[in-house]
């Protein structure tokens, strides 16, 4: 539901500029005023930094305009967050200038993140410029100026300078906590994060550890936008790197993201408005626990597949130069001692057309290859085929059918 969003406007010189400024500065000016923004039934405005109040009530003096600026859609959580990622670090104390960073352009600031763009009236925010623009004024000028140098260095460089209420805090206008600074300490989340450092595998936690990281910090930086505060459930990658840890999930609903579902029917994890604050606590809890794993684990490099050597030339395979993994250098399972040893075995290698011819046989006859291969690997075949290899009648009969087979013969 929209809020209405409000300028409450003082007079710090409570009529007196009015009477004097034409004697003054020759230029008739009404008030001196001090802004703070009402929204949400709090008054925001700067003190002693950036501070709220009940309205009407922050500063020692009663309103003399309520300026209705607009209504904003907006809402307290991420107005204050805002604050903090930003403005906290760009108004404050020692940045304090009277007539150019005033409580006024903090105001204003704060209006135009809730009215996206739209601000104060120029006649408040230019007011100093306006009123010191005569001869006089100039005059007035270097001497405000000069006054709040001086003061600042009475003050060792630092302090509010010419700040009206930059000692205004506590009762009359707490300053805007760090968001999660007041929360009690969230259990559900530190059992959540308990329960993945004992239960899950250790990769498995990284990568939940850096998804819940990087959605948080994606709220935090971004308070007002509400693209970073819904997750589409039917997201594979996002469910796969959070579901597949132990505790994760648990971990994310502690962070305040819950599942709902969209106007269109669509299943959603959407984290709630009273959650955005506290975001920027739970951004460094979980950077906490991601720096406490080790480093991760190099990346595999694939090792480059193996390189069979070329057959040397007049090769047998399964003899040496011939088949990987067969004879000595070729078939599984070699011959048995001796075997290449044999008188006729030496006469079969040194013969290169008889060499050719087996090697053409072995290769046109992949089921002869396959059954000498079985052979081989069986000790008692082999024990026979060493007794033929030492027959040298065996051995002449062997030579003449693979001399055939090399004519044509074939099987």
């Amino acid at each position: 539901m929209p809020s209405k969003v409000q300028a409450y406007v003082y007079d710090i010189s409570q009529g007196m500029v009015a009477r004097m400024s034409m004697p003054l500065i020759g230029k008739q000016v009404d008030i001196i005023p001090h802004t703070g923004i009402v929204a949400f039934g709090k008054e925001y405005f700067f003190g002693a930094g950036p501070c709220i109040g009940v309205p009407g009530q922050t500063v020692p003096c009663p309103t003399c305009q309520i300026l209705d600026l607009g209504e904003t859609g907006k809402t307290s959580e991420e107005l204050e967050a805002y604050i903090q990622a930003h403005l906290a670090s760009e108004y404050t104390q020692e940045t304090y200038n009277l007539l150019h960073k005033n409580c006024n352009h903090y105001a204003d600031a704060v209006a135009k993140f809730l009215l996206d763009g739209t601000g104060l009236p120029t006649s408040i925010t230019n007011i100093a410029e306006e009123a010191l623009s005569t001869p006089k004024g100039q005059s007035i000028r270097v001497m405000i100026e000069s006054m709040e140098r001086n003061m600042r260095s009475s003050m060792g460089g630092g302090g509010g300078g010419m700040n009206p209420f930059g000692q205004q805090s506590g009762q009359s206008g707490a300053q805007v906590p760090p968001p999660g600074a007041s929360d009690p300490p969230n259990h559900d989340l530190e059992a959540a994060l308990t329960e993945m450092s004992t239960a899950a595998a250790m990769e498995d936690r990284r990568t939940a550890l850096q998804t819940l990281l990087k959605i948080t910090e994606n709220v935090e930086k971004n308070p007002s936008e509400s693209k970073y505060r819904s997750i589409k459930m039917a997201n594979a990658v996002f469910t796969k790197k959070i579901g597949s840890c132990v505790g994760a999930v648990e971990a994310m609903v502690a962070a305040g993201w819950m599942p709902d579902t969209t106007p269109e029917g669509e299943d959603v994890w959407l984290l709630g408005d009273d959650a955005i604050r506290c975001q920027l606590a739970y951004r460094n809890r979980f950077a906490a626990e991601l720096a406490k794993l080790p480093a991760a684990p190099a990346a595999a490099v694939p090792r480059p597949a193996a390189v069979e050597p070329a057959p040397a030339p007049g090769g047998f395979p399964g003899m040496p130069g011939g088949m990987p993994g067969g004879m000595p250098g070729g078939m599984p399972g070699g011959l048995p001692p001796g075997g290449l040893n044999s008188p006729m075995m030496q006469q079969m290698m040194q013969n290169p057309a008889m060499m050719q011819q087996a090697q053409q046989m072995m290769q046109g006859n992949p089921n002869m290859m396959a059954q000498a291969q079985q052979i081989m690997q069986d000790p008692n075949m082999m024990a026979q085929v060493q007794q033929m290899m030492q027959n040298p009648q065996a051995m002449a009969q062997m030579q003449q059918m693979m001399g055939g087979m090399g004519r044509g013969g074939g099987l």
